[in-house]
């Protein structure tokens, strides 16, 4: 189980990740922001840096880390419902 819900954990954290590079690679606007907010639901504090002219980089680190933290403790929570119910399924 351990192993399971740290694989999604990982996920939790690599796709917030993904969703930062990518946006920066389209030119700082991420181009489909319905997804990432399926995929991130805390990506909308993230959000809120945009509405800074000039946000400190103290506060862009300290918001993002909150916001990816987040993100993998929901998918870790998911991922130990999704074995509850492997588990109760086996039986």
């Amino acid at each position: 189980m351990r192993r399971f819900v740290l694989l999604w954990g990982l996920a939790g954290l690599l796709v917030p990740v993904i969703i930062i590079i990518v946006g920066r690679l389209q030119g700082g606007v991420f181009r489909w922001p319905f997804l990432a907010v399926i995929l991130w639901p805390s990506w909308l504090m993230a959000g809120a840096l945009d509405s800074f002219e000039n946000p400190p980089l103290s506060s862009v680190v300290i918001i993002l880390t909150i916001s990816i933290g987040l993100n993998m403790l929901l998918y870790s929570g998911i991922g130990a419902f999704a074995w509850w119910l492997i588990q109760l399924w086996k039986k």
